[in-house]
């Protein structure tokens, strides 16, 4: 970038499903996948329904982080970003939310949520005393 403004500059992005296609990459089995794109992790998931989401794909685990606080940087509705939610999680034998008693992200992920009885899971596994793992059905989502 001009200036030595390192964030200025193009970015080019492209769907995954695309960047799949053209590369040729081996979807087949893929042990762990990471979304990490600060709320854009369902239009990432919904560009990768093709390729990454397919039946043809077996993935062993995933990690992302969701919520609607997220996902209002992507203009993704509730609504949707469920829907999304649900598609993906058909692909895993076990999905699991993690929930947030202190820190950082107690807030847009309080342990609240699981409360009243919305989750099957009501006995949550504790990590470090602050975050709450409980495991989520499909139709939970």
């Amino acid at each position: 970038a001009e200036g030595g403004d390192e964030t200025a500059g193009s970015i080019l992005a492209v769907p995954f499903d695309c960047f799949a296609h053209h590369s040729k990459l081996n979807l087949s089995y893929l042990p762990f996948v990471k979304i990490d794109v600060e709320g854009f992790e369902i239009a990432a998931i919904m560009g990768a329904s093709n390729s990454l989401f397919s039946h043809k794909t077996k993935i062993g685990a995933m990690l992302m982080e969701v919520g609607p606080d997220r996902w209002n940087r992507a203009s993704i509705d509730l609504e949707t970003g469920i829907r999304e939610m649900k598609k993906v999680s058909t692909h895993f034998q076990h999905s699991y939310i993690l929930l947030r008693k202190t820190g950082g992200h107690a807030a847009t992920c309080p342990v609240s949520i699981a409360e009243g009885g919305v989750l099957v899971d009501d006995k949550p596994e504790v990590i470090e005393g602050k975050v709450h793992k409980h495991k989520v059905e499909v139709d939970e989502w």
